[in-house]
């Protein structure tokens, strides 16, 4: 039994170090090129210099969506500062013009021509990008999994959790308040609700003294109930385990890149 443990550690061990490499490799070649800038509101397909390349981002937030027809507008995922946008649009598994930024953003590029065949040439490279896509399917998951199974109460909690575990790993905060850059109108759109249910559950977990939002402020005032209506046992934040250490090491792609 000691042996079999002492071989999951080397091999933790192992995995660790293949995805601190890969993202050494993947930054570097991010730093290679100058930061490129972009203002509110704007698809990244409206430039020639992003369309179809793999970004970094460095600062600001973006989010992929999808247009229905004779719909409405559905937000699909959030992209946070340290996230890589772009991959699964070198694969041509989704079309960059789909990525909208929600504030000014700032971006490092590496370029269609160069990425996809050198990067995956690189084994520690190729692992920590499959990493990456494995964290954002995860994310796509408990969204889909607050969507379906949770009230609107749990679909705001599992929303605020994410992004303050997500920003709480990265460093990007300290304490439990973060800015969330989101109208209450693509709050909606990400989470399948009216506006006017998104403000009244504001008001809700405000008055019950669990989140406060103000301003596109968000303070957690109760992570405890925070969680049990997201219904998660512990945010990854804070877990003590393997799998946190992985994130740290990982996902901390803000630092590596700055």
């Amino acid at each position: 039994m000691a042996s079999g443990g002492s071989e999951a550690l080397y091999s933790r061990g192992l995995l660790r170090g293949e995805l601190a490499l890969g993202r050494g490799k993947l930054s570097a070649r991010f730093d290679c090129s100058p930061p490129y800038t972009l203002t509110s509101g704007k698809l990244l397909a409206t430039s020639a210099e992003l369309r179809n390349a793999v970004c970094h981002v460095r600062a600001g937030w973006a989010c992929q969506f999808r247009d229905l027809v004779n719909g409405p507008r559905a937000i699909v995922d959030i992209y946070l500062p340290g996230d890589v946008i772009g991959l699964d649009a070198i694969l041509r598994t989704r079309r960059s013009e789909e990525v909208l930024t929600l504030t000014s953003v700032t971006l490092d590029l590496i370029r269609e021509e160069d990425a996809l065949i050198d990067l995956m040439a690189s084994q520690p490279t190729a692992l920590y990008l499959a990493w990456l896509l494995s964290q954002r399917q995860q994310r796509t998951d408990r969204l889909l999994s607050a969507v379906l199974c949770l009230d609107a109460r749990g679909r705001l909690a599992t929303m605020m959790l994410d992004f303050y575990t997500r920003l709480r790993r990265r460093k990007l905060i300290t304490g439990s308040t973060y800015n969330l850059p989101l109208t209450q109108l693509q709050i909606g759109s990400y989470l399948g609700l009216t506006v006017v249910h998104v403000n009244r559950v504001l008001r809700l977990l405000r008055d019950e003294r669990i989140v406060q939002m103000e301003k596109n402020f968000v303070t957690i005032l109760d992570l405890e109930r925070l969680m049990s209506l997201a219904q998660q046992d512990c945010p990854q934040s804070v877990a003590p385990s393997d799998e946190h250490s992985l994130n740290e090491l990982a996902c901390s792609s803000t630092e590596a890149a700055a």
